[in-house]
């Protein structure tokens, strides 16, 4: 029982986790799902793709000799069905990881070079491959790409921005939208959007969710052959069987149901021999079969009359153990929701009900440690005909993936499965806002977020209203007349495509920037050093500002004063901002800058982390251990399958892995489908 009942200010930690959905009552999934993918981006969809059974072929013919001489090794395999470290051993590019360079040499051949050539796969589905899986995301298939300001630019090329086996081109036979060499951000989220669809795999995906908790659980196989009725006796021979009290517990759900203070999370407690709940809405009192079915009609007749006739209780009230009780029950009831299980003092061959008027020897018993009332929760008693007291088939078992089951059973092979606990947000009829709460379980998780959380500077000042942290809030202080040409000028911290991006809106308005960032001009890890010059001139263009920005508005040349290109931008490279103050100022401190700057907002872009506070697990998963997951700290995967080195049964993908470009990052899709194949096919060799 929790400790306290939900109340208008406070909630039971039964629905603690998310007051707002209350009301609502939980959506299981019963089924066990292969892969649920957390991320309903690029790479999500790209995953969905190849799990629902699409695979790539080579069916052209490489530059690279010495690839071209592999893929031919087996010709009528896809590329799922072959070795991925062979096949991409040697490959060099823009990718740490092996396989996603390998899907993008084949799909886009000679694309650093600059050319857009005919991709050398052929997409073939055949159903009997799918996988069940679901794609979980905040918003529409697309996921941050449905956020950004429409009108900017893409980075890589239109061509670059497609996903598996529908190319630009084909798709504006579908849209009218203009797709040119580089493309507009409201284009590419639309294509995303019409991929779901022309894919034919909307029904792998649930928009407008948040994942709230994922952690790793004990569950029981469905299969009844594989569980088992362990019972314990005692030194002296007992005419039942007794429940375990020196065995930990197999928690089918959870390792440990605590709360968030570490305490046991109790749903039912048992005060004055009476069954209770304080929040019902989450909480289930019985578990009798159902009233329509016939068996159960019987059941409650049976019972009934063999209550009234006194023949199975004495005096006390409780069960009688003579032997005329001992007689198999003309129900026997076996629920694939339920389990079966004996308890000292009632005898089992009643039918089971949870009405106290019923079986009011169910609601007298002691409370032990080994039967809290938590365990009681949806199961049922039947007796195997034929079967011996006390033997191991005793009780019929089967699962219940909303059960506690008693310490008395266990599973010969319990598996280890994932629990993934969110809510999906809808829109009444009225148009106001729900929530509904859902829970899947899964053999695998896959991470494909990205990085959604910006960073922080971590400096005085930061939590003030005229400092932002994305173009987005930028371009709505324009709108709204906030800043124009006469403003001071907008500070803007941050040295990569975004901080670019933000220095090229800021030009278009005419209003004047102050660029800080902490590398120097040259540092080789600079973006710009790593960009082709051709492909993006625009981008060029700012790394040339900032190499000739100054403090002053005009330099020397040939002994003459001159106005510089861009007199109305400054960079101060190698400095930090130490502190943002009250009236709109911002202090710089560097090698050779220590100054105080009048602005009017200050933008902060200096990247962004994953939010994987919904992950349960005291794993490191960084390959920096003890650092957070970053850009810099990607998840240390198995490169050619893209599972956790250190979790089993994580994946992760895109720019968790270091796949920053949607071209890359199709690779881990391809990886993990691989492995899915792989692991099937070592199920059916192992029988």
């Amino acid at each position: 029982m929790p400790a306290a009942a939900c109340s208008g200010a406070r909630c039971c930690s039964n629905h603690k986790q998310n007051p707002e959905i209350n009301k609502d009552q939980e959506i299981t999934e019963t089924d066990v799902y292969e892969f649920v993918i957390i991320g309903n981006g690029p790479s999500g969809i790209s995953l969905s793709y190849m799990l629902s059974g699409n695979w790539p072929y080579y069916t052209g013919e490489s530059e690279d000799e010495l690839l071209h001489t592999r893929l031919q090794q087996e010709p009528d395999l896809s590329l799922v069905e072959q070795d991925l470290a062979f096949l991409s051993d040697g490959l060099e590019g823009r990718s740490n990881n092996p396989v996603s360079l390998l899907l993008d040499t084949l799909q886009h051949p000679q694309a650093d070079l600059g050319l857009d050539l005919p991709s050398l796969l052929d997409w073939r589905q055949d159903t009997s491959r799918r996988v069940k899986h679901v794609v979980l995301g905040r918003g529409k298939p697309g996921g941050v790409w449905q956020t950004l300001d429409g009108n900017l630019k893409t980075v890589s090329l239109g061509a670059w921005m497609q996903l598996p086996n529908l190319s630009m081109p084909k798709w504006e036979a579908h849209n009218t939208a203009l797709v040119n060499r580089r493309t507009s951000f409201s284009n590419v989220a639309q294509y995303y959007m019409d991929y779901v669809d022309i894919m034919d795999l909307s029904q792998n995906f649930r928009n407008n969710t948040v994942v709230t908790h994922v952690k790793q659980i004990l569950h029981c196989p469905t299969n009844p052959e594989k569980r088992r009725y362990q019972p314990c006796l005692s030194e002296e021979k007992s005419s039942s069987p007794k429940i375990c009290t020196n065995k930990e517990p197999i928690n089918i759900l959870s390792q440990s149901l605590k709360d968030e203070t570490g305490g046991e999370d109790e749903m039912f407690c048992m005060e004055d021999g009476e069954l209770s709940s304080c929040c019902s809405s989450l909480t289930y009192h019985s578990s009798s079969p159902s009233r329509d079915s016939p068996e159960s009609s019987a059941c409650d007749r049976e019972s009934r009359e063999r209550r009234t006739s006194g023949s199975d209780f004495n005096d006390s009230g409780r069960a009688s153990s003579s032997a005329e009780s001992k007689q198999t029950p003309p129900c026997d009831i076996e629920t694939s929701n339920s389990f079966s299980f004996s308890i000292p003092g009632y005898d089992t061959d009643i039918c089971p009900s949870w009405d106290p008027i019923i079986n009011p020897a169910l609601f007298s018993l002691p409370r032990r440690p080994s039967l809290n009332p938590s365990q009681l929760e949806d199961i049922q008693c039947s007796r195997i005909p034929g079967a011996e007291l006390n033997s191991p088939g005793y009780c019929k078992l089967s699962c219940s993936a909303k059960s506690l089951p008693l310490s008395a059973f266990s599973c010969e092979n319990p598996e280890s499965l994932y629990e993934v606990r969110g809510y999906e947000i809808q829109t009444s009829e009225t148009g106001e806002r729900e929530t509904k709460p859902f829970k899947y379980l899964t053999h695998n998780v896959v991470l494909a977020t990205g990085l959604d959380k910006p960073n922080r500077l971590e400096v005085p000042g930061e939590e003030l209203n005229f400092v932002i942290h994305s173009l987005r809030e930028l371009e709505i202080a324009i709108e709204a007349g906030a800043v124009t040409p006469n403003s001071d000028p907008i500070m803007i911290i941050g040295a990569g495509l975004s901080a670019a991006d933000a220095i090229i809106c800021a030009q278009s308005y005419d209003i004047p920037v102050v660029h800080v960032f902490r590398r120097a001009v040259d540092d080789s890890q600079l973006i710009f050093n790593k960009l082709p010059v051709n492909l993006y001139p625009e981008y060029h263009k700012i790394h040339q500002m900032m190499a000739e920005g100054s403090v002053e508005s005009q330099r020397v040349l040939r002994g003459e004063f001159v106005d510089r290109e861009h007199p109305r931008y400054r960079a101060f490279s190698q400095t930090d901002v130490s502190q943002i103050i009250r009236d709109r100022q911002a202090v710089l401190k560097g090698p050779f800058t220590n100054l105080t700057v009048k602005v009017s907002f200050v933008l902060v872009l200096i990247g962004a982390t994953p939010d994987l506070e919904f992950l349960k697990t005291d794993s490191e998963l960084g390959q920096v251990p003890g650092a957070p997951i970053e850009r810099e700290n990607p998840i240390d995967i198995d490169v050619y399958t893209h599972q956790s080195l250190n979790v089993p049964g994580l994946f992760a993908m895109g720019p968790l892995t270091g796949d920053n470009f949607v071209r890359f990052l199709q690779g881990g899709a391809l990886a993990i489908t691989s492995y899915s194949y792989r692991k099937k096919i070592s199920s059916l060799q192992d029988g």
